[in-house]
C-alpha cells in the first residue's frame, strides 16, 4: 500500500463561504443575567490578590546589592539565622496544616 505525502487542498462550495452567521441559540441577554454575592473569604481573597499585584517580584536594588557583596567577599552567612528562619518557615506550615 502507497502512503501519498501530500497534502491535497480542500476548497469549500462557494455558498458556505458566502454564508451570513447565525446567531447563537445559548447566547444571553442582559436581562437574563442574576446578581452573584461574594462569599466574605472570596471578598479577603479579592483584596489580598489586589495587595499582592502591588508588590513587586522582585526587589532588584537588593539583589543587586547582595550580588556585590558576594562578589567582594563582604557577605557574611550566619547560620543560626538561616537555621532560625527555617524553623519559623516549618512551624507556620504545620500551622497552616491543621
Amino acid at each position: 500500500m502507497k502512503i501519498d505525502p501530500g497534502l491535497k487542498q480542500v476548497t469549500l462550495p462557494s455558498s458556505v463561504e458566502n454564508r451570513p452567521a447565525q446567531p447563537q441559540a445559548n447566547k444571553r441577554t442582559g436581562a437574563e443575567q442574576t446578581d452573584v454575592t461574594l462569599s466574605p473569604r472570596a471578598a479577603q481573597l479579592k483584596q489580598l490578590e489586589t495587595q499582592l499585584a502591588a508588590i513587586p517580584p522582585i526587589d532588584r536594588a537588593r539583589v543587586d546589592s547582595i550580588k556585590e557583596a558576594i562578589a567582594s567577599g563582604q557577605y557574611s552567612i550566619k547560620p543560626e539565622n538561616i537555621a532560625a528562619g527555617l524553623i519559623d518557615s516549618v512551624k507556620e506550615m504545620l500551622h497552616v496544616a491543621r
